[in-house]
């Protein structure tokens, strides 16, 4: 039986070797042929991404500083966004290439940078940055809730997508200005009672850009409970969110 079962990791193995010779995965950013245990970018791809960890201190400065709300706790970032580099095109197959396994994948890297920083044992929940229901209908799912999941699968933290909904469906923010992002999330969050029984809770986003979202979403959330701590958990950080 060992002996067949031995055989028999060998055919597949070899299987998946073949497979990927003649219809090799690509890296979704340079499309150039992946290694078998490099998902989704290649090695070249990955050394281009700017991992923020090594300036912690420094982005949650400016995340302060952005958002300027009480009760901003803590955060945790993967990865710097910039134009043209493959952080963009990791948000691009999340968000319009209906590629879900990608959030979930980048979600749990997040939630091993979190378990690293050992700041998810103060955390009650996952609450994602929601989007409008009829963009929902759209896409069939909220990136934001991808990358929750993603997180949860490693530190266990419960995702809970009924606190917080998103009420009206505001125009993108993609070329709007730091300040008419800002205007243009006025009521547009609502939160449910239930909030009022969290001590802690953590934002999940796909990527901050002025933080005029996560501030709407603070301010409506200490609206329902004032004593409520913030955690911001994003996949990624606009390089000129300052």
């Amino acid at each position: 039986m060992l002996m067949f079962r031995g055989i028999l990791t060998r055919v597949i193995y070899f299987l998946r070797a073949l497979s990927h010779l003649l219809y090799p995965d690509l890296c979704i950013h340079c499309k150039k042929s992946l290694q078998q245990n490099s998902p989704f970018l290649c090695y070249a791809c990955l050394s281009k991404i700017d991992l923020v960890k090594w300036r912690e201190k420094e982005v949650h400065h400016l995340l302060q500083q952005s958002v300027n709300k009480p009760g901003l706790l803590s955060s945790s970032v993967l990865y710097r966004f910039e134009e043209g580099n493959p952080v963009q095109t990791i948000l691009h197959e999340l968000k319009y290439k209906n590629n879900r396994s990608i959030g979930l994948y980048f979600g749990s890297l997040l939630g091993q940078e979190i378990e690293r920083k050992q700041i998810s044992s103060s955390i009650d929940a996952l609450i994602p940055v929601p989007i409008h229901h009829r963009k929902r209908f759209d896409r069939g799912y909220n990136q934001s809730e991808l990358l929750a999941r993603g997180i949860s699968s490693i530190t266990r933290l419960p995702v809970k997508t009924g606190l917080l909904s998103k009420i009206r469906n505001s125009k993108s923010q993609t070329k709007l200005s730091k300040e008419e992002r800002r205007e243009n999330t006025i009521d547009t969050f609502s939160v449910s009672n239930e909030v009022k029984k969290y001590t802690s809770i953590a934002l999940v986003d796909d990527v901050v850009t002025t933080g005029a979202t996560i501030s709407a979403i603070c301010d409506v959330l200490r609206e329902k409970n004032e004593n409520l701590q913030i955690t911001i958990f994003s996949l990624s950080i606009a390089n000129n969110i300052s």
